[in-house]
């Protein structure tokens, strides 16, 4: 087996016009801390980068979508990642600009002998009708039986958390109506962290043996008022290490 010993970061939220108060590349802007924590990425001992959705704030802005492409122009590291709500229009997804761009998709990746899934949410929660649903979930199942069985660590990167304060909570905009049915699939299938956005908010959570972290991402605060970041993760054979970097600082 190969030695785990790496970082990589996971970034969720840059949603880029969302919190952008002197313009699209201007101070204080949304692609500026996007840039900070490229740069940061660039500068450090860390593998690959993976992206959590809603990557700009509105579906159909080239403008902002430009923002974030050059962004990740700019990493000199592998790169992975999955649409957010944000980058996809509703119900009519196909038409989203961020597909014709060779915007970061779902994806399945291999990196020292751990595994990474990103998973369109979007899909799994049915936002898009039973048909892409189920082409997701099968997408889901094909990658695991094609994991290597000897991996130590699974990683699932996904936009919205499974839940945000309990597992019994309303299922709303918020969190994963089928979460029950996930969290059983991810247990059966050894998966260890999911990460996830869209709440906005660091959560670090354990259901049934999973790891399940959420984070603030690099745009605003949703629900109280924390320090904007992303989250460095480094991997060893018996487990792994997240801390936050701050994207508020430079």
């Amino acid at each position: 087996m190969e030695n785990q010993n790496f970082s990589f970061a996971f970034i969720a939220d840059p949603q880029i016009g969302m919190n952008s108060p002197f313009g699209l590349n201007g101070p204080g802007s949304d692609g500026k801390r996007l840039e900070y924590a490229v740069k940061y990425i660039n500068e450090n001992d860390i593998d690959l980068a993976l992206f959590g959705g809603d990557h700009i704030n509105e579906p159909q802005s080239g403008e902002q979508l430009d923002v974030f492409m050059e962004c990740l122009s700019n990493l000199k590291v592998p790169y992975y990642g999955i649409p957010g709500n944000h980058d996809q229009l509703h119900p009519n997804y196909k038409e989203s600009i961020y597909f014709g761009r060779n915007a970061p998709n779902s994806f399945s990746v291999t990196h020292k002998g751990v595994f990474f899934l990103g998973l369109n949410a979007s899909m799994l929660r049915r936002d898009f009708g039973e048909g892409p649903q189920q082409e997701e979930w099968d997408f889901m199942q094909n990658q695991f039986k094609q994991a290597p069985v000897n991996c130590t660590h699974r990683f699932v990167v996904m936009h919205w958390p499974l839940f945000n304060r309990h597992p019994e909570e309303e299922d709303t905009y918020w969190n994963m109506p089928n979460r029950k049915q996930l969290i059983t699939f991810f247990k059966d299938h050894d998966v260890s962290c999911v990460l996830s956005g869209h709440w906005q908010q660091d959560i670090d959570a354990n259901w049934n043996g999973v790891s399940l972290i959420t984070s603030i991402g690099t745009s605003m605060p949703l629900q109280y008022p924390e320090e904007l970041s992303f989250k460095v993760i480094t991997v060893f054979e018996e487990g792994w290490l997240a801390r936050r970097v701050s994207v508020e600082s430079f």
